[in-house]
């Protein structure tokens, strides 16, 4: 099992929400990002320093 972070990003890249969890591998990760996954929000998926996948909505700030 992998370490993961979990940031929910509303539209003006704040962090509505932030969750730590494990998973087997990436795939797995980005499930559950998917399931946190709004019209509004993006969500990124880190395990350590690496940036996994940015799901959801892109912004123009």
């Amino acid at each position: 099992m992998n370490s993961y972070r979990l940031y929910v990003l509303g539209p003006q890249e704040r962090v509505w929400d932030a969750r730590e969890l494990q998973f087997c591998d990436d795939e797995a990760a980005l499930a559950q990002a998917d399931t946190l996954r709004q019209d509004n929000c993006a969500v990124e998926v880190w395990t350590g320093e690496r940036l996994v996948a940015r799901l959801g909505a892109e912004f123009n700030l």
